[in-house]
């Protein structure tokens, strides 16, 4: 992965606001335990992403948005690829930063998400 790689990250239906995902998308869960799954747009469409995500693991989502390792960059956070589960898997590495940080950083990940637009949305 290079700096302009986009990072796939799919959005559950319960994350949506008004239509656009809520910074929640961008919010590591605790068992996430720091370390937020994303695709690697190196590997993956967006849309090979989702079918992937929905179809082959069995998840919801309505679609995906995309933040570029640059952008990962600017808001300090490491974008890893390591491959595990599945070939193409990447995170974004959360684990040095207190609940306040990660809340922050993940707000500055969503508005560079929105500024781009939805990569993919599920056909209807």
């Amino acid at each position: 992965m290079d700096q302009t790689t986009l990072l796939y990250r799919q959005v559950n239906p319960d994350w949506i606001k008004e239509g656009r995902p809520t910074s929640q998308t961008f919010s590591p869960f605790p068992k996430d335990k720091g370390k937020l799954s994303v695709y690697n747009g190196d590997k993956w469409t967006a849309e090979d992403s989702f079918d992937h995500f929905t179809e082959t693991q069995g998840f919801d989502a309505e679609g995906n948005v995309a933040v570029a390792v640059s952008e990962c960059t600017t808001s300090q956070l490491d974008a890893v690829e390591d491959n595990k589960p599945y070939d193409g898997h990447a995170y974004i590495d959360y684990t040095p930063y207190s609940s306040g940080q990660i809340k922050t950083k993940a707000k500055q990940l969503k508005k560079a998400a929105l500024d781009r637009g939805w990569t993919y949305l599920k056909k209807a």
